[in-house]
């Protein structure tokens, strides 16, 4: 082959591919907002806290716990965090002391994150500018749904001058939003709404004695006599998520995928049952376009993608000059060279 015809098959596939992106974006996606975009702005990532956890909990394990947790960081120093907590059955003190320390460890880097984000306002935020183009429509709301604990996609809806829910009512001291989703209004003219449906719960939800869950924004320290309402990979994952808050936020993240007409992915892994099974029916059996974007794909999200009969799909990843992109005819991986479509900031620079 010829260099001129290996330019044009390069400049064709190329143009496919913004064409693709361009096709996602225009059918108003539903974001899934995975761990690996909050890394940007130096939130932990999994196996961050698994080093966390080993380093602040061990010292506070009673002598009775010993035996288990010795053999959940010999399951950690193999497996990833999530393996380890549900092959080792915690004591539920222990458990208590994970969900705290971990809750720690995510707030302390999201108030610094959130300094970063107020430091640098005059800069470009990624996922700000994905929202001000989704809402350069008659779109009123976008859907986002995230596993993360973090406020990322809270503050990039503030920067963009949007409103945003997460199922608790407005002010300081929010309640759960039972009936209908928050709207805020202004001049009578509904404001543009980013609902975004934590399903792993978030840093600022706290549960008081008596089981029900608040939303504190301003709080700098969990309140005494709460705890934080969130959920930790492990065997009680899923009992925790049949109980309120998690049973409404999820069943809203199911009606989101299941009305959504295309989904764009940044930074998820795949690894979470309670929204990869809706999204594959949606992508399997509905053709709906998913884009998926990552530093580096994870096995999961090459599963789902190359082995579960989703057809149209493009899914990218950082590799050495370029990006590796993925599709059905592409199933090994194909390099665009020379371009950074792996990241969010990257790919709106070459598709808007």
């Amino acid at each position: 082959m010829s260099q001129e015809a290996g330019n044009d098959i390069e400049k064709s596939l190329t143009e496919f591919v913004y064409k693709f992106v361009q096709d996602c974006l225009a059918a108003n996606p539903v974001i899934v907002l995975g761990s690996g975009h909050s890394a940007t702005f130096e939130i932990p990532d999994v196996h961050q806290i698994g080093e966390h956890l080993v380093a602040n909990v061990t010292p506070l394990i009673g002598a009775k716990d010993e035996d288990t947790w010795k053999k959940f960081q010999n399951v950690l120093a193999q497996k990833h965090l999530e393996a380890a907590l549900q092959e080792v059955q915690l004591s539920p003190q222990v458990t208590k002391l994970i969900i705290q320390k971990t809750w720690e460890f995510i707030y302390s880097a999201d108030k610094k994150a959130l300094y970063q984000v107020i430091n640098s306002l005059s800069g470009i935020f990624p996922l700000a500018r994905l929202y001000d183009h989704l809402f350069r429509s008659t779109h009123q709301r976008l859907s986002l749904i995230t596993t993360n604990y973090d406020h990322i996609a809270e503050y990039a809806a503030d920067v963009a001058g949007y409103a945003w829910t997460t199922g608790f009512d407005y002010g300081y001291i929010g309640q759960r939003c039972v009936k209908q989703p928050v709207t805020i209004y202004k001049y009578q003219t509904p404001f543009r709404m980013v609902d975004i449906w934590k399903v792993h719960g978030s840093i600022k939800w706290c549960r008081g004695g008596d089981g029900i869950v608040y939303n504190f924004p301003s709080m700098d320290a969990l309140p005494e006599g709460f705890t934080p309402a969130i959920v930790t990979p492990g065997i009680n994952k899923y009992k925790e998520t049949h109980e309120e808050p998690f049973r409404s936020i999820v069943a809203g993240a199911d009606l989101a995928l299941d009305s959504g007409k295309s989904f764009f992915c940044i930074g998820y892994g795949f690894n979470d049952d309670h929204i990869q099974p809706k999204l594959l029916e949606k992508c399997r059996r509905y053709n709906k376009n998913i884009v998926v974007l990552a530093k580096n794909l994870t096995e999961a999200a090459k599963k789902v993608l190359l082995d579960e009969g989703c057809k149209h799909f493009l899914a990218f990843e950082e590799t050495a000059g370029g990006t590796r992109m993925f599709n059905c005819e592409h199933c090994g991986g194909v390099i665009l060279k020379d371009l950074n479509l792996w990241s969010l900031g990257g790919l709106l620079d070459r598709v808007l």
